[in-house]
């Protein structure tokens, strides 16, 4: 046993008890009116009820040894005889007490297995009047009024007279017979009625076949100056080495006191009433969603064993307190119980209650460290299951302020769910998303649902949750280009993250698919006509597009292949051909009469696209601006789109209308520069002498001056997870950055004949066929591509990204049916009967801007003091090399004979070459790849008239540098010419003049 006196310390637990009316359940039918009242503390529970069990109010004579001093005063009458009864205890209205547990809203997670299983237990707590089955006459079972003589058989009571001498000492009342109870030998009231003694009981006084207490163990005051006070040292059993039945040997212990003399007692029974209270609280089990198997064993952990109790009795109910000794160490209880539950996922099986003797019976205290461990098998398998018992998310509830501890005269019952046993939880997201560049958006999936594990088609969904935690940023070094440069924190996530899923609600044996959407990157530049373009004031508004055919209405409409844009803003094309409509009117000659084809290779009758076939959508097939165009739609018989400021630089792109079946029946280049078109240089004509001949724009279409471009990158962190069973998973997110070298000057490629630009050069050190610039697509698609063979015209206009090269060198052209009118509606013969004509008519194919056409090859006479060869003689440049640039030439030429007027500077940007092996200076070999970059020291001008039927005539300034070539079979190659005759395969750059009336 405990010593005899503990000091007071912080341990202290005291619960006070306020005034309850007594309240009764059901009357046991061996049992009197007599009255024994027991009543439970205040409980603790989460949620409370709000019953006050009371058990037995006592009546009981004097002890024994009292018995010959009182003879003389006439004492032995029988009236003076005490008896003992118990009386059942109701509500106050009658109605039998509720013993329905309700359980806490939220349960408590127990960790098993280094984490791999759960148990959940779910508290509730009640008053400690259960009623239990009287039957059961053994040990460890909660009191209450109706098992009181099953379960205690007996107590003990002690009273002392106003003196504080004893006049009752441990007297044991244990006979029950007709309803009355009675000690050994009969008790007597004093003589003198109005003598008042202080009664102070426990029960049981014996458990099993030993006292509950030692003499030494309880200690009374009975005038304390802070009431009346009852103190017991008190060590629960079971807790050593080995016992796995401790619940069995802990009893449930009551005290009870009362001042009474024989004239304030019951005058026919002369009882004196007796409320028990509870020192101990009651921990039980029982069984909810769990799979079928055996409950082999609980063992309750890190609990204080032994402590002193002190009962303080001054109006009303009592004050109980508990003090443990410092330091001292925690001890386990364990109970076997080998009760077999059945496979069930709703209601509640008993695992106590089978046996009610194991009620563990606990000294109330803090459980914050109190563990708890449950040995289950599931018929194959032992588990153990270990965890805390205390929820710290639950630290109130109605009625309770704390609920980290366990109360005197509570019953707090676990019930356990074995949620790994019952269920095999699933759960996956998607481990990394790459989203690349230009791309906003990501596809993922999440996966979060479980199964019965004894049967697998029974699924469940199981919800989750998802939050972002961490976004980075990186840099990349504009000098060197490279992506990898400094990175730093993103403070605010929603800066960049758009859209994302925080919560689903799973799917039952499937994965939910969902989307990711992010900010595009950021985009840096260091050319300065960029910033231009992002500072011009804007054009159009959704509300009210500009439209690009009439100059936002300042013109007659007049259409084209080619839109130059130098300002964001909204604007719209109408879903017209090229060059269909001019002054206003329909340009029958631009469409009429030449085999021109649709996008369904059906002749074209009239300006308008919905000739051939309902518009169904629009959407963009390239740009090598990123994150420009936005919002590309239909409204009527226009496509409209808006540049976003942001990223707003010179680029080139296609947008296109498609049909139903998602085929691009006509597609627009949409040029961003901030250069005018107002200015060209004004060409003499070098066969006739006439000044002013030609105006010839001032650069390549489609150009771009150098720069570096480049986007930052980031890298997010989202971190899911599965409700039930906490389980996280992580999902990266990279959106890929990039810096473009494009430090060289250049310009979009034609082949002869087609009205779509491909893509740019990356720059002059970068000449494979896959060193295009990167540029965005709608759809993957649309990307650039070699493509080999001939096809029709309907297949080149459903295709605008496709390079078709040839497929043998007895036929290269890109054309199955060879047209020679397809940039020249007047071209009648072609070859050198018309290479000097000096007029053309624009076609619905010509790829040039409004005001603007391909030019005759006369036009570019003057250039070159009119040489046609194809070889080393014949022709010589009007105008000077300018060879410092490491990789390709950069030509004067000049306006007039003579190199008088303006220079006009002439950049080689190359070719990109039909057919492989061509000499491209690239290392290794030398040789130049199909798609790849040839020629980069030359500048090639398309011409629109054909000489034969595979070959169209090209301006070539070309001069290779002997320090500089590769090739010795091309050392010294010049060509200077206006009549050079190259493949209809080969992709150039065009050079526009205007489209003047003469």
């Amino acid at each position: 046993m405990f010593p005899s006196r503990l000091p007071i310390d912080n341990n202290q637990e005291t619960v006070p008890l306020s005034p309850r009316p007594f309240i009764k359940t059901g009357l046991a039918a061996e049992e009197s009116d007599s009255s024994i009242y027991i009543r439970g503390a205040n409980m603790k529970r989460y949620r409370l009820f709000q019953n006050i069990g009371l058990l037995t109010a006592m009546s009981f004579a004097l002890v024994s040894c009292f018995k010959d001093e009182l003879v003389g005063s006439r004492v032995n009458s029988r009236s003076n005889i005490i008896g003992f009864g118990i009386s059942a205890a109701t509500t106050a209205d009658g109605t039998p007490l509720t013993r329905a547990t309700q359980y806490a809203d939220s349960a408590l997670l127990m960790l098993g297995r280094g984490g791999a299983d759960t148990l959940y237990l779910h508290a509730s707590s009640e008053n400690n009047i259960s009623a239990l089955d009287t039957s059961v006459a053994t040990r460890g079972v909660p009191v209450n009024s109706s098992n009181f003589s099953t379960v205690c058989k007996n107590f003990s009571v002690s009273a002392f007279t106003p003196t504080e001498d004893y006049y009752m000492k441990n007297v044991k009342v244990d006979n029950l017979a007709n309803g009355i109870w009675s000690s050994d030998e009969e008790h007597f009231w004093p003589e003198d009625e109005e003598m008042t003694l202080d009664f102070f009981a426990y029960a049981p006084a014996v458990f099993g076949e030993n006292p509950v207490f030692a003499e030494d163990d309880i200690q009374y005051k009975p005038s304390d100056s802070n009431g009346k006070i009852m103190s017991f040292d008190y060590t629960v059993p079971g807790s050593g080495e080995g016992v796995t039945n401790a619940a069995e040997l802990q009893p449930d212990i009551m005290f009870a006191y009362s001042s009474q003399n024989k004239k304030s007692t019951d005058s026919a029974t002369g009882s004196v009433p007796l409320t028990f209270y509870h020192a101990l609280a009651g921990v039980k089990f029982v069984a909810k969603d769990i799979t079928g198997g055996t409950v082999k064993s609980i063992t309750l952990k890190n609990l204080y064993g032994a402590g002193t109790c002190t009962y303080t009795f001054t109006t009303g109910e009592p004050t109980i307190a508990w003090t443990y000794l410092d330091g001292q160490d925690y001890c386990s209880f364990s109970q076997e119980f080998n009760v077999k539950v059945n496979n069930q996922q709703t209601g509640e099986q008993d695992i106590t209650d089978k046996k009610t003797e194991t009620t563990f019976m606990m000294i109330p205290q803090n459980i914050q460290n109190a563990v708890v461990e449950i040995l289950f098998n599931d018929g194959k398998t032992d588990y153990t299951l270990t965890g805390k018992l205390f929820d710290p998310s639950r630290l109130r509830a109605e009625n309770d302020d704390d609920l980290k501890t366990w109360d005197a005269g509570k019953i707090y019952t676990y019930a356990i769910s074995t949620e790994s046993i019952n269920w095999t939880y699933v759960f996956e997201v998607t481990e990394t998303i790459t989203l690349k560049l230009g791309e906003t958006s990501a596809p993922y999936k999440v996966t979060s649902y479980r199964f019965r594990t004894s049967n697998p088609d029974e699924k469940q969904p199981v919800a989750w949750t998802a939050k972002p935690v961490k976004a980075t940023e990186t840099v990349p070094d504009v000098e060197t280009g490279d992506v990898g440069g400094e990175t730093s924190t993103i403070d605010n996530i929603e800066d960049v993250l758009v859209d994302y899923i925080s919560e689903g609600d799973g799917l039952a044996g499937s994965a939910e698919n969902l989307t990711l959407l992010l900010e595009r990157g950021t985009l840096h530049t260091t050319y300065g006509g960029d910033i231009t373009l992002k500072e011009a004031d804007p054009k159009g508004s959704p509300g009210t597009p500009y439209d690009l055919s009439t100059s936002g209405g300042n013109r007659p409409q007049e259409t084209a292949n080619c839109y130059a844009i130098n300002a964001s803003g909204t604007y719209k094309l109408p879903l017209v051909y090229g060059n269909a409509m001019k002054g206003g009117k329909p340009n029958k000659e631009a469409y009429q009469g030449h085999g021109f084809k649709d996008y369904l290779d059906k002749d074209i009758t009239g300006p308008w696209i919905k000739n051939s076939g309902q518009p169904a959508d629009a959407c963009l097939v390239w740009s090598d601006g990123f994150y420009m165009f936005e919002n590309i739609h239909l409204d009527g018989d226009y496509l409209v789109f808006t540049i976003n400021p942001d990223y707003m630089q010179q680029a080139n792109a296609v947008l296109a209308v498609r049909d139903s079946q998602g085929r691009i029946m006509w597609s627009w280049h949409i040029w961003v520069t901030e250069r005018t078109l107002a200015e060209v240089y004004h060409l003499q004509d070098g066969l006739d002498g006439s000044y002013d001949a030609y105006g010839m724009m001032k650069c390549n279409l489609g150009w771009v001056d150098g720069k570096i471009v480049y986007y930052n990158s980031r890298d997010l962190d989202f971190i899911f997870t599965q409700d039930m069973t906490g389980t996280q998973k992580l999902m990266s997110v990279h959106q890929n950055g990039a810096a473009f070298d494009y430090k060289d000057v250049g310009s979009t490629y034609y082949q002869w004949g087609r009205k779509d630009p491909l893509v740019a050069l990356r720059n002059w050190e970068h000449v494979r066929a896959e060193d295009y610039r990167l540029h965005e697509t709608s759809d993957t698609k649309y990307k650039y591509k070699v493509g080999t063979g001939t096809v029709s015209l309907g297949t080149a206009i459903q295709n605008p990204n496709i390079f078709y090269t040839r497929n043998a060198s007895s036929y290269i052209d890109w054309l199955d049916s060879p047209n020679l009118s397809l940039w020249d509606a007047s071209s009648t013969e072609g070859g050198a009967e018309e290479r000097d004509k000096k007029t053309s008519v624009k076609t619905i194919y010509d790829p040039s801007p409004r005001g603007y056409k391909v030019p005759v090859p006369r036009a570019f006479s003057v250039l070159v003091n009119n040489g046609t060869s194809v070889v080393n003689s014949g022709g010589t440049l009007n105008g000077m090399l300018d060879s410092s640039s490491e990789l390709h030439n950069r030509y004067f030429a000049y306006e007039r004979k003579g190199k008088q007027g303006e220079p006009i500077p002439l950049t080689g940007t190359g070719q990109r070459a039909d057919r492989g092996g061509l000499e491209a200076y690239i290392p290794d070999d030398g040789k130049g790849e199909v798609g790849g970059l040839w020629s980069m020291y030359g500048v090639y001008y398309w011409a629109c008239i054909q000489n034969k039927e595979t070959e169209a005539y090209t301006l070539v300034i070309r001069k290779d540098d002997k320090d500089r070539a590769d090739n010795p079979d091309r050392k010294g190659y010049e060509v200077y010419s206006y009549g050079f005759s190259g493949a209809k395969t080969m992709a150039r750059p065009v050079r526009c003049i205007e489209d003047r009336k003469d």
